[in-house]
């Protein structure tokens, strides 16, 4: 790669349109969380909101071959580019081709010269265009992780994949959705795009909202701010899918994904709690991954982390690693790295230990004062380095 343009500012990215379309054309296509649109969208938000977007351009003979979407921003005293797409996009990638170590390290040089004190790549796949280049150039966050995924290709059938199950299980199943029914009457299941996924989304939404409610967990996406409206806008686009399974007149469980490629992502999943003895949830990512292998998908991603229940749904240990990775620029970057990569582990510890009143604490009475100190500690922490 023989040159590197940095394109800054909602305005310079807005015209890179034809060239995204070019570049993902011969890259095999574009991810769910690269196409243009989106970029665009997030592009003029961060920059309202104080930000500047950044289009790392990698050229070849002239030509564009690779493209890092980024956006600059500060945190504890310093300046960093963190994924432009972050939090809403799970994994952090380049479109196009992969990036080389070397090519990289040009573009920390050029990136260094605008003032960032450090780069912080959340959610890098081990098989992403990125992943080489970190390995040489980044310092792993200590936020290891694996997403698994159904081998949806290595099953073939929907049938041969049911019946890799035990017979229990599928019993038990049939026992759970014949609860359903006797709860709220028959069971149906649609797919949906656009405006007829919107009103689905919304209940889906407000489940997940009040799950997080009741563990005193918060979101950056799923919090009614301008990243859930970018999330908001994929439904209403239809780039979104959205799986509903219905119990009589009432939807009962809900799932949001994506087509990648040959992938279907399982973004968000949700259901009534009203029904949660008949575990809903179940019959409808059945019913969505029997969809999938009609459409052709090879893989049925579960993102991270690797649940326990995941496990189950993979049936073997079909995953990928990814973490985070930074790149520190400056004695004030490898400061701030260090720190998070420190800090961040035992500060979420620390959080996901306490109780979820203990969390919720700061809208609560009656707690003890050491209990509430803990909590606003920790959020403090992790909102800090998050």
């Amino acid at each position: 790669m023989d040159d590197i343009e940095l394109v800054s500012g909602f305005g310079s990215i807005a015209r890179l349109r034809a060239l995204w379309r070019s570049v993902g054309a011969q890259a095999g296509g574009l991810g769910a969380f690269d196409r243009f649109d989106l970029v665009e969208a997030a592009a003029r938000m961060v920059e309202a909101e104080g930000s500047e977007p950044l289009v790392a351009i990698f050229r070849r003979n002239g030509e564009a071959v690779s493209l890092l979407p980024l956006r600059c921003e500060r945190l504890l005293g310093a300046r960093l580019a963190v994924p432009l797409l972050h939090p809403l996009a799970q994994y952090t990638d380049a479109v196009g081709e992969a990036i080389d170590p070397d090519a990289f390290a040009r573009l920390c040089k050029a990136v260094s010269r605008r003032g960032i004190d450090v780069m912080l790549l959340r959610k890098v796949r081990h098989d992403s265009r990125l992943h080489a280049a970190l390995q040489r150039h980044g310092r792993s966050q200590r936020a290891a992780e694996r997403a698994l995924y159904i081998d949806l290709k290595a099953h073939g059938t929907f049938a041969a994949y049911d019946a890799s199950f035990s017979g229990s299980t599928r019993r038990n199943r049939r026992q759970r959705k014949q609860k359903l029914e006797a709860l709220a009457g028959p069971v149906s299941f649609e797919m949906l795009r656009g405006g007829d996924a919107l009103d689905a989304f919304e209940t889906a939404l407000g489940w997940k909202r009040a799950w997080l409610d009741e563990r005193g967990v918060s979101s950056p996406v799923f919090d009614g701010g301008q990243w859930e409206n970018l999330l908001r806008s994929t439904v209403a686009s239809g780039s979104a899918i959205v799986s509903a399974l219905s119990a009589g007149s009432s939807l009962a469980a809900i799932e949001v994904g994506y087509a990648d490629r040959n992938t279907y992502v399982a973004y968000l999943g949700a259901f009534d709690p009203r029904f949660s003895s008949a575990s809903p949830g179940q019959e409808q990512m059945l019913r969505t991954i029997a969809w999938c292998f009609e459409q052709g998908f090879e893989r049925y991603d579960l993102l991270a982390p690797a649940d326990d229940y995941k496990r189950q749904w993979a049936r073997t240990d079909t995953g990928i690693a990814i973490d985070d990775y930074a790149v520190a620029l400056t004695s004030v970057g490898r400061g701030v790295a260090g720190l998070r990569r420190h800090v961040r582990p035992l500060a979420r510890d620390i959080y996901l230990r306490l109780s979820p009143e203990v969390r919720s604490a700061g809208s609560r009475y009656g707690m003890p004062a050491a209990a509430v100190a803990a909590a606003a500690c920790a959020s403090a922490m992790l909102a800090a380095i998050e």
